[in-house]
């Protein structure tokens, strides 16, 4: 889009004062016409008088602010006897040049913008896991080899065997995750299949950990409930196990029903209290500290 500029003294500029405010009005509308059609200025007769009459035109002419073929206008060589030129259109408006240029510039930017978008969302499940990587040639001879990092699965490849989940900080120091295959998670990751989300399971060890403890505290059954229902929220169909991971990790274990409570004499001030403190203690555990 370009536009057709004048000053913030236009208004009272003997030049326009001379012309009168019906021809300011064409000799308005005709530069706004002049900036969207790139013609450095030059209006086309028919167009002059498609937007105004011809006591408007002489009075633009006879007031300086147009001019006709025959005035000394070396910024307007393509002006002909059929059409007229703004006077110094060029000192205030950029020329049909400097405006391709500008839109050539801004179409190669928008499109830069736009394959740089398209590389991160394709590259969004194949960036690997580089703590710990060492480049084995920096490695001095006798030097142990550091713990390999855990392969990151692709979104192409969402069956892709995930690294069993590190020991949990809560166990002993030579506690060990029992594993086979991939662990407690291929249950869930089974039942995500089944209920029609293939996802891949690209995740980091410490993500792994906080999903199979979300698998141990809240169940199976509870965390694919859970995906379904942001599955069928979510805008455009999730790709990567990741889009549930934080929803996981706050799902609860279910409550447990322990029946009624027995009957007897009225409970004494103390035990009311003690269960409303009991009460509330559940419910910021289940809503995860916050009420």
């Amino acid at each position: 889009m370009a536009w057709f500029k004048i000053d913030d003294g236009f208004h009272c500029h003997p030049k326009v004062l001379a012309a009168g405010t019906p021809a300011i009005g064409l000799y308005v509308r005709c530069g706004s016409w002049a900036a969207q059609q790139v013609t450095d200025g030059v209006i086309p007769k028919h167009i002059a008088k498609m937007y105004g009459t011809p006591r408007m035109i002489k009075a633009l002419i006879d007031a300086g602010l147009w001019h006709q073929k025959g005035h000394d206008c070396e910024s307007c060589p393509q002006l002909d006897a059929n059409s007229y030129a703004i006077h110094q259109y060029l000192e205030r408006n950029p020329s049909r040049v400097e405006t391709e240029l500008a839109r050539k510039a801004k179409t190669e930017r928008q499109q830069r913008w736009r394959e740089g978008k398209k590389k991160d969302q394709a590259n969004e499940g194949h960036r690997p896991n580089v703590d710990g990587d060492v480049d084995a040639s920096t490695r001095r001879h006798g030097d142990a080899a550091p713990n390999p990092t855990p392969p990151v699965p692709s979104p192409e490849s969402p069956t892709e065997t995930p690294p069993p989940p590190p020991p949990s900080t809560h166990s002993a120091p030579n506690a060990t995750v029992e594993v086979s295959g991939r662990g407690e998670i291929q249950p869930l990751i089974d039942a995500m299949e089944a209920r029609g989300m293939r996802v891949a399971w690209a995740f980091s060890s410490a993500e792994w950990l906080e999903l199979r403890d979300a698998v141990r505290r809240a169940g199976i059954p509870a965390l694919v409930d859970h995906a379904a229902r942001a599955w069928q929220a979510a805008k455009s169909e999730p790709y990567s196990a990741k889009y549930f991971l934080r929803g996981w990790t706050g799902v609860q274990a279910p409550t447990t029903y322990t029946g009624p409570r027995p009957v007897g004499g009225p409970p004494s001030k103390t035990q009311e209290y003690l269960e409303d403190m009991a009460a509330i203690a559940e419910e910021l555990r289940q809503t995860g500290g916050t009420r």
